[in-house]
């Protein structure tokens, strides 16, 4: 099993927290050079992209950016969707990991990432049924912040009300911290890590 990804995703997660408290601590002083810093960012990845795309043809840096909302203001929400986006990626790497597992395994299972875990979890100790439960939970509320608007929806609700205690209501808001991010990785890890001592070495 490839755990580059998680340890890549951790490490971008670290540098996310880093930056924006830096830059929140210090009151977002050097707002004014977000252009400049844009087109520093430019050189970060190279090449910028590695196949014939129409849109190399297009002008990048021309036009001056600047925050059309202050970032010190409108903290909480920039922070709120770095959580949304970080808590994505986690879950699409999640998935990724649980197909090859379910390869190495010779298992099938369908298409929705919490199928995939409750096909492994037939390989891991009860022990450890707190992992499973907590990756469901990731799984449902990535679906309720990316295709549900932020608010719970029954479907969602059905994934999680075997383990929440009590289960959210249809309609109500849902707002995760950056902490949630730890404890998610966390239970991915160790329900991949329980995953793997049942597959084959070769």
């Amino acid at each position: 099993m490839d755990w580059e990804p998680i340890n890549s995703w951790t490490s971008t997660l670290y540098t996310i927290i880093y930056a924006l408290e830096v830059a929140r601590a210090d009151g977002f002083s050097k707002k004014e050079e977000l252009h400049s810093a844009i087109l520093s960012g430019a050189n970060w990845v190279e090449p910028v992209c590695t196949f014939a795309s129409p849109l190399m043809a297009e002008k990048f840096g021309n036009s001056k950016v600047k925050f059309r909302r202050d970032p010190s203001f409108h903290f909480k929400a920039n922070a709120q969707n770095a959580v949304k986006m970080l808590l994505q990626d986690l879950v699409v790497i999640f998935d990724e990991m649980m197909t090859q597992a379910l390869v190495e395994l010779s298992f099938t299972a369908g298409d929705h990432p919490q199928s995939k875990v409750e096909k492994l979890y037939t390989v891991v100790d009860q022990e450890f049924e707190w992992a499973r439960d907590a990756c469901l939970e990731m799984i449902a509320v990535r679906n309720v912040l990316c295709h549900a608007g932020g608010k719970w929806n029954e479907r969602s609700i059905a994934i999680i009300k075997g383990f929440v205690v009590p289960p959210p209501r249809p309609g109500e808001r849902l707002q995760i911290g950056t902490p949630m991010l730890f404890r998610y990785r966390k239970a991915v890890r160790t329900f991949l890590n329980e995953v793997k001592k049942s597959v084959p070495t070769s």
